[in-house]
């Protein structure tokens, strides 16, 4: 007679054994198997790189300044191991030089003449599989400069965000995911839409016969970081100006010149003014700026408000700055402002309180000459009392002797 006990042993015994060794592999291949990046083909056609060399630099690797970024729903941004079979920089770089031999051969191929270096800089690239009562994504953003000849021709940020809940409308209809292929499907579709923008704009920069460049870019709340609809003004001989979405984004169109003068005005936000100088060759160039609300203690730098060594002569470029603040006082004509002046520590100390009063007064007179009422305005001298940085270093000693705002109304 059969023993049951030992018939049981006989048949359990193996399956579990046989169960074990498939779970193992299951594990092995989940926790150990980094499949390549996925590949999908750039839907960019008219980039033609035939007639040029083009290197592609290894990618810089910043994404440990953006970790806590959210990226969908409550989900941020953290560190994650490796998941290619190689580290994620390199199959990046990779990820460009392949499209870019196919971008060469789209065309015959003729002895290159002029360089092109493509530099990568890395801010986010986070992917999230989820296949159980959710959806697979992934966040990719680049940083992309490509150079002509040495020359700047396109410097821009690049960003994509790609959902699937497993197919592709976009490029690969039905995707067909095993766990863990999914993490490299899904960063990978969103590093392809995100490559496909630089290339687009590349192709522009390359194509463009006109004497124009165009700016793109993103006013924002320094405080929250929230786009701003906001007015951005690029003044040279003539002005051009452009409003931004809703969301804060912007682009405009201008001529090649020596140097403009920026302004960005936004309601109930402090005026921003700088210099740009965009040389010769640059055709895209990304322009973000975060302007400060307008808020009792606020403190404003004015960065371009220089003088002569040792006097209270304004240098030229100084204008433009003060020209911002005086529009951003007309425009909020309940704002008072205290003005003040600083130096570093390397004069005497009750000269340098002197001069730092008597910069101040210049400036307040300056502003008093454009329309703007006496009574709003306040003002001191400082001298070397207010370090913000070393002055044992002239970089710490140039950012102390500056000109700043406070609110003190508004």
């Amino acid at each position: 007679m059969i023993d049951l006990k030992l018939l049981f042993i006989a048949l359990v015994i193996p399956f579990s054994i046989a169960h074990s060794f498939a779970q193992n592999r299951f594990n092995s291949r989940l926790f150990f198997v980094k499949p390549p990046l996925f590949n999908s083909k750039s839907k960019v056609t008219s980039l033609l790189l035939s007639r040029f060399d083009v290197s592609v630099s290894l990618p810089v690797d910043n994404r440990s300044e953006f970790y806590g970024e959210v990226v969908y729903k409550k989900i941020k941004v953290h560190p994650m191991v490796e998941f290619f079979q190689s580290p994620a920089m390199v199959e990046i770089q990779n990820k460009i030089k392949s499209d870019v031999r196919k971008f060469e051969l789209s065309r015959t191929r003729i002895t290159p003449h002029t360089k092109i270096a493509i530099e990568p800089a890395v801010e986010v690239f986070y992917p999230r599989v989820k296949f159980i009562q959710g959806k697979s994504f992934a966040k990719v953003r680049l940083a992309l400069t490509a150079t002509l000849s040495d020359s700047l021709l396109v410097s821009n940020t690049y960003e994509s965000f790609y959902i699937t809940d497993g197919t592709d409308n976009e490029f690969e209809g039905s995707l067909l995911m095993s766990v863990e292929e999914g993490t490299n499907i899904t960063i990978g579709m969103a590093l392809r839409k995100t490559l496909d923008q630089f290339y687009t704009d590349l192709n522009e920069a390359l194509t463009r016969r006109d004497n124009k460049m165009v700016i793109t870019g993103k006013v924002t709340n320094l405080k929250t970081g929230a786009g701003l609809s906001a007015t951005v003004w690029f003044k040279s001989d003539s002005s051009y100006t452009t409003t931004t979405s809703p969301d804060g984004k912007f682009k405009l169109t201008i001529p090649f010149s020596k140097h403009y003068n920026i302004q960005v005005q936004a309601t109930e936000f402090v005026t921003l003014s700088a210099l740009f100088d965009p040389g010769s060759s640059l055709k895209l160039m990304e322009k973000n700026f975060k302007l400060q609300p307008i808020k009792v203690g606020t403190v404003v730098s004015l960065k371009s408000i220089l003088f002569y060594m040792g006097t209270t002569d304004l240098l030229e470029e100084s204008y433009h700055e003060l020209d911002g603040i005086v529009a951003f006082l007309k425009g909020n004509p309940k704002v008072k402002i205290e003005l003040d002046g600083h130096t570093d520590n390397q004069g005497d100390a009750k000269k340098d309180l002197i001069l730092s009063q008597d910069r101040v007064d210049k400036i307040k007179s300056y502003l008093v000459s454009k329309g703007i009422n006496a009574r709003r305005l306040t003002g001191r001298g400082l001298g070397s009392t207010r370090p913000i940085a070393s002055n044992e270093n002239e970089e710490g000693r140039k950012l102390n002797r500056r000109v700043e705002f406070i609110i003190l109304r508004n």
